[in-house]
């Protein structure tokens, strides 16, 4: 799956997509056949026009922490086992209370409760070239938050390719 995202073409693209498995949960599919992204609860692709996103998250509920970090960790390996460099590990965001104050006052009640809520367990980015000229990359983001509010968590794992 991965290696078709480094394509220098855009035609290769064209076998990446979604399906819904007996599980009722998402396959990310290559030719129609699961990749080994799966399972997912929820995918966006972006028409690969003129660059894509390709967005899924993985959803575990309130207690689920043991089995969110093990899933984290395994998918975390197989990326940085297919990628040519490994993902870098990205430092959490820590806001001081007048931060919080002052992006809630900008951005609405809600997203500073968001801030107070989320709790980052890990994130991962890392930008690749894709092109000989450097004007395409792929961007690859991977997360584990928890949000205190109910306690869910999830991993979500993002491709930009522009």
């Amino acid at each position: 799956m991965i290696e078709v995202m480094f394509a220098k073409g855009d035609a290769r693209l064209r076998g990446v997509g979604l399906t819904v498995n007996a599980r009722g949960l998402i396959d990310m599919t290559l030719d129609g056949k699961p990749s080994a992204l799966r399972d997912a609860s929820a995918c966006n692709l972006a028409s690969p026009q003129d660059g894509f996103d390709l967005d899924c998250d993985w959803d575990y509920a309130a207690g689920e922490d043991e089995a969110a970090e093990r899933d984290f960790a395994r998918l975390t390996g197989r990326l940085n086992a297919c990628l040519p460099t490994p993902l870098n590990l990205v430092a959490p965001a820590v806001y001081t209370e007048a931060q919080i104050k002052e992006l809630g006052a900008k951005y609405g009640p809600s997203f500073e409760e968001h801030l107070r809520a989320d709790k980052d367990f890990g994130q991962f980015r890392a930008s690749y070239p894709v092109d000989e000229d450097n004007d395409v990359s792929l961007d690859v983001n991977l997360a584990l938050d928890r949000d205190d509010r109910n306690g869910k968590l999830e991993i979500s794992l993002g491709f930009s390719r522009y």
